[in-house]
């Protein structure tokens, strides 16, 4: 069995790049995408034991996402606190509030994608390894259908699948977003 460290540092390289897009992908800020990478690695090495094996990648990403959504949930607090004896006036940079409420909003919005991938997932898991690798991994059709081992017709097909379910059981939640 590999040493911890060195299993540490072969997630950390091979995946390190891919958090900070996450991240970045969600705040638009490179550096905040690096101080959450640090944090997530942090919670990953102390979990390393604890987390399936050939489920890193997920791990990793969801662990990024949730510490992202940590992240603006405690700016809006602190927002709420600064602002609660201090008149709209003098409030400060309202570019930055405007910024925290699109975050809360991609937030909501991928809390929801977070939920209609668990119950794809439940449903047919070939739909979600479709969904994850076109939608999440952001791959073209014929790539992901050479990763899964399926012809580029049977992808489509499973996608266009995943996605009229998800119309029929999420398509009025969605909307409201």
């Amino acid at each position: 069995m590999e040493d911890k460290n060195v299993s540490f540092e072969k997630y950390f390289l091979k995946y390190k790049n891919l958090i900070i897009r996450v991240i970045v992908d969600g705040s638009g800020d490179y550096q905040l995408a690096q101080e959450i990478c640090q944090l997530v690695y942090e919670r990953f090495y102390k979990n390393m034991d604890k987390v399936r094996p050939g489920m890193e990648k997920v791990w990793l990403i969801r662990c990024a996402k949730n510490a992202l959504t940590d992240h603006y949930r405690k700016a809006r607090v602190r927002r709420e606190i600064y602002t609660e004896d201090i008149p709209p006036a003098e409030v400060g940079n309202l570019l930055v509030e405007k910024s925290i409420d699109r975050q809360e909003e991609r937030i909501d919005q991928r809390d929801l994608a977070g939920k209609i991938l668990s119950e794809v997932r439940k449903v047919n898991v070939q739909w979600y390894d479709v969904l994850v690798l076109h939608c999440v991994e952001e791959l073209p059709h014929a790539e992901a259908a050479r990763r899964l081992q399926i012809s580029e017709t049977v992808f489509r097909a499973r996608l266009c699948r995943a996605r009229a379910y998800i119309r029929e059981n999420f398509g009025e939640e969605y909307k409201k977003l």
